[in-house]
């Protein structure tokens, strides 16, 4: 029995198979830590194992066989036995199907909460045939047709079917806890947030919110920092939905009064799939965020940021210094952590020890020693960087400096020869010092240890697949700061809307940054206590570009349109 210490039982399978020599294994592990990718995939796409010999080492451990998918002939009633959005959230084919069990053809190693969760919702026995990933993924289009058409037609029949079953699902004593607790484990309930979660994350979506009102349910997620509000299920379906994700995530059910914490792993399509969970007792129920945490479309690379190639010459200077301080601002959801932790990966050797105190911790990163503040238990940031200190690391990231005794550890690691990363919320980079000496950390202190203040937003970009080019007038220009010579024939863009960008115009986002290095005369306006504003002039008569400037540099590249950049600075 594989010992699951990956938290994934195919690498575990492998190393016990002795199918590769370590060194082979080692740099598999190093390839998923980087990407974020399935082992399956990266297994066949590095070439280690051909896609049948994967095939084979699954089937022999789950006592299964191999078989050609598209020579089997599968009948329709066979087919209508699992929902599309269960197809394809578990990519699984059923093949044969009985009243009591089900024969799903799979690419991969189905764990046993997967197995536990299959039979849920589809209500019977589950048993599974390994076939390969093409023949599955093409089989499943075929049968269940278009992906965003199956979604939103399974969204309408299951909430018709919720409907339907209403009163067999509905908690008529909220104090009874076993009645909760049965309607939270309902098929139409699992069915219902499986098939939320599935289309939230299907559209790529940051966070799922659960929102109980006085008459209505709501259910709303985030794609690229805009919320858009799924169709709702019925008010008195709330409690067992939230309770249903309460369960999902090991929280307490019976516990409504006080908020609490929780995650979910989850696969869909075959990605790894993070969820944090954070429940808040409201007026009308306790309101549920998860917050999406998907390592295949987060590239912890400093390359793929999209930084100006200025900015980033100089920020991979500056994280390679031995000691200072590097802050990066900006408002909640503007990439910051994403940030710092592309700068801890590139400096993240052998013969340097890292340390992150993060609330919570986001991404797991190989050779970081990760640290979770949770204030329940006593481990403030306080506390455990003072304990940090003792530990005798290179490089620290503190998640946040709130105040001003975490402001001074940082401070005193950076005089002590440490290396501090850590983030502020304020509108851009000069304001960092001033919100610094607000909390009453002496300016010379700053002066002496600040390296460098990174300001950035996150900005939607262009939809590549209906940008429409257009000529600005010069009112847009004037907003912008631009004048007609400066911009010549250039075109501005934007998107007209069409099905990849669910007709919206956008599709991902982007960062747009600005720089502030703290050069020597920088150090005397901040040793003489001097305002916000004219450290900012300075900074940009030393050639600061301005988060206002580089957005106006990603209109003119044709990524983002005006009114995104004037949204966001």
């Amino acid at each position: 029995m594989p010992d699951e210490h990956t938290g994934d039982p195919l690498i575990d399978l492998v190393a016990e198979s002795r199918f590769l020599t370590p060194e082979r294994l080692a740099e598999l592990e190093d390839e998923h830590a980087r990407t974020g990718k399935p082992f399956r995939n990266l297994l066949i796409d590095m070439g280690l194992m051909k896609e049948d010999q994967v095939l084979d080492l699954i089937a022999n451990y789950m006592g299964a066989r191999v078989i050609n998918l598209p020579a089997t002939d599968i009948p329709r009633e066979v087919i209508q036995s699992v929902p599309a959005s269960v197809a394809r959230m578990y990519n699984v084919i059923p093949v044969t199907a009985g009243p009591k069990s089900v024969e799903l053809a799979v690419f991969d190693m189905i764990t046993p909460q997967v197995m536990d969760e299959l039979m849920f919702v589809l209500t019977r026995d589950v048993s599974f045939l390994l076939a390969r990933e093409e023949d599955v993924r093409s089989r499943i289009n075929q049968y269940y047709g278009d992906d965003s058409e199956a979604v939103n037609s399974m969204l309408s029949a299951l909430e018709a079917g919720m409907a339907e079953a209403g009163d067999s699902v509905t908690v008529k004593d909220e104090q009874d806890e076993s009645a909760i607790e049965e309607a939270a484990g309902s098929t139409p309930v699992i069915r219902f947030v499986h098939l939320v979660l599935y289309q939230a994350i299907n559209d790529r979506a940051s966070d799922i919110h659960f929102e109980p009102f006085e008459k209505e349910f709501r259910i709303r997620y985030r794609v690229d920092g805009v919320l858009y509000e799924m169709a709702p299920p019925p008010k008195r379906l709330a409690l067992p939905i939230i309770s249903r994700i309460k369960v999902m995530s090991s929280m307490n059910i019976a516990e409504r009064r006080l908020p609490q914490d929780g995650r979910i792993p989850l696969t869909v399509g075959g990605r790894l799939i993070d969820l944090r969970v954070s429940t808040l007792p409201t007026q009308f129920g306790e309101s549920v965020v998860l917050r999406v945490l998907d390592r295949t479309t987060v590239q912890l690379d400093i390359e793929n940021l999209g930084m100006p190639e200025d900015v980033y010459e100089m920020f991979t200077r500056d994280i390679g210094k031995p000691n200072g301080i590097i802050i990066v601002t900006g408002p909640t959801g503007s990439g910051k952590t994403t940030t710092l932790y592309s700068g801890l990966r590139r400096i993240n050797r052998v013969e340097q020890k890292l340390l992150t105190a993060e609330e919570p911790i986001e991404y797991d990163i190989e050779g970081i020693m990760q640290v979770q503040i949770d204030d329940k238990v006593g481990n403030s940031f306080a506390r455990i960087l003072r304990s940090f200190l003792r530990q005798d690391p290179d490089v620290m990231m503190i998640g946040e400096i709130r105040d001003l005794e975490t402001a001074q550890i940082a401070i005193q690691a950076s005089l002590t020869g440490h290396l501090v990363f850590s983030t502020l919320h304020t509108n851009d980079a000069a304001g960092a010092i001033t919100r610094l000496i607000d909390m009453g950390v002496e300016p010379y202190l700053i002066s002496s240890t600040l390296e460098a203040v990174l300001g950035q937003r996150l900005v939607r970009t262009i939809c590549e697949r209906c940008k429409t080019a257009y000529r600005p007038d010069d009112d847009v220009l004037a907003t912008l700061g631009l004048s007609r010579d400066e911009v010549g024939d250039r075109p501005f863009h934007y998107g007209k809307g069409c099905s990849f960008c669910n007709e919206i115009g956008y599709r991902g986002r982007r960062g747009i940054y600005e720089y502030l290095s703290v050069s020597e005369p920088i150090r005397e306006l901040i040793s003489e206590r001097k305002p916000t504003l004219i450290i900012r002039e300075r900074a940009i008569e030393l050639g600061m570009r301005t988060l206002r400037q580089d957005g106006v540099r990603n209109v003119l590249d044709g990524y983002a349109t005006v009114d995104e950049v004037l949204r966001y600075t």
